[in-house]
Parts: C-alpha cells; structure tokens; sequence
C-alpha cells in the first residue's frame, strides 16, 4: 500500500532562500564619481542588469539565467553582509564625502538594507572590491545587450502641432522618417546606424525606461506624447506623457535629436 506521508525535505532545501532583487551604490556627493549595479528578475522570468560607472556610459542588458542571482548570493554570504547595521554615520561632521546603499531581496520577500555617508562595515572596502571584480565580466558581455531597433515617437496637441518621428535599423544604414504637420515637412532620410547609439544615449538618460503612463491630464490644452522602442533582444518598451505648460525632458531631448534634421 502506498505510503501518504509527506517526503521528507532537507533542512536547507526547506529555508533555502534565492535572491530576486540585488542594488548597490557608491558615489561621491560632490564628484558623483562611483557605481552602480542593479540586478531584477522580471516577471516573464528575464533577468534585467544595469552597470553604471559613470565611464564610458550606463550599460543595461537582459539575461535569459538567473546564475548571477546565485553568483552574487556567494558575495553576499562571503562578506555576511546581512550583519550590516541599517545605518552607518560619522563620528564628525563630513562634506562632500561617499554615500552608499545596498539592498536586496529573496523569493521569500526578506529584504536587506544597509547604507551610509562616509562610514561602513569593517569589511566594506573588501565587500566593494568584490562587487567590482565580479561586475568585470557583465561589463564585457555581448549577446542580449540593449540596442534599439525601431524608435517611433509623437507629439500632439489642439493647437496643430502634430509631430512624429521613427528610426529603424538596417542591414547598412538606419532609415529616419519626419513628419511635423504645422511646418508642412515630411521626408525619409537614410542615417548611419551609429545614430542608433546616440538616441540610445538619450533615451537612457531621459529614463524611457517605464511602461507605466508618466503623467496624464484631462487638460483638452494639453500635449500628449507617446513613444515605442524596440530593442534587439525582442523587448518592447512604450509610454505616455502630457504636459500643459513646460515639455517634459522625455519630449524636449528626443526632440532636439530629431530636429537636427528636420
């Protein structure tokens, strides 16, 4: 007769925990020279990396493995840095010196938290290091890096200004196409795809990260934009935005790239 017990587990397969989320920061308050390494699984199960040390640019790409999430786990066993206190200070008053945050979270929602200005763990400096040394090959790496394949972007209002732009990568050279309804301009222009990079650039630094509706207004004055990005590796990213009186940096950067060549 079959048995009905429950099997048995091993301790650590019943409290094994895995990390879902991992963020860490360094950087001068008056320099902002330092890094940053944010870690996140998504929900369809990709895993989302960003590098940023300030040289030569923020690097982000997406893995199809959570490895990294076992790789830093190692780091944060190695240097116990659950043991960290949640707040580090000085024992003096300090200008213009280092802040720092690290913070992570497991399957099982724990969160950890540590951070401070000008103060840390004894071994912090090792802890840093470590990070750092272990960041080196995701800086090199290649496959899934996020390279935008089609830009589409609009702007419109009740006052006739009713903009659109796109960018489309080609075998040899990107095709551009603007259109701006109130100065009666419509053309298609071929571009070199390193022009690809430069909005790349820009769209990172104007945070057209979110798929989320920035801001909306039931203003019938005012401006509403939509952008969609397609990358390389197959992910999507769109987004809406109104403004009434001043253009957000989203609308105001993407559209002095545009008019360059208008």
């Amino acid at each position: 007769m079959a048995s009905c017990a429950s099997p048995r587990h091993n301790n650590n397969e019943m409290t094994a925990e895995h990390l879902i989320y991992f963020s860490y920061d360094h950087h001068n308050s008056m320099s902002q020279c330092g890094e940053r390494y944010d870690v996140t699984l998504t929900d369809d199960g990709k895993v989302h990396v960003v590098i940023d040390e300030g040289s030569p640019e923020e690097k982000e790409f997406y893995l199809h493995d959570t490895a990294i999430f076992d790789e830093l786990l190692e780091i944060v066993k190695t240097y116990k840095t659950d043991k960290y206190k949640e707040n580090y200070k000085p024992r003096m008053q300090i200008f213009d010196g280092d802040n720092w945050s690290l913070y992570y979270k497991y399957d099982s929602q724990r969160r950890v938290s540590s951070g401070g200005y000008m103060a840390w763990p004894d071994n912090y400096h090792e802890m840093r290091k470590a990070l750092s040394d272990y960041f080196q090959k995701w800086r090199e790496y290649q496959d899934g890096v996020l390279e935008i394949e089609y830009f589409k972007f609009t702007v419109k209002n009740n006052h006739g200004v009713d903009q659109e732009y796109t960018l489309e990568r080609g075998a040899e050279q990107a095709t551009m196409t603007l259109r701006d309804a109130e100065k009666g301009i419509d053309k298609t222009l071929q571009v070199g795809n390193e022009t690809l990079k430069r909005l790349q650039q820009i769209a990172n630094a104007a945070q057209l990260k979110s798929t989320l509706y920035d801001y909306h207004s039931s203003d019938p004055e005012a401006t509403c934009c939509t952008y969609f990005v397609r990358y390389s590796t197959g992910d999507t990213l769109s987004g809406y935005t109104c403004h009434t009186q001043y253009p957000s940096r989203k609308v105001s950067d993407v559209c002095d790239f545009f008019s360059h060549w208008m």
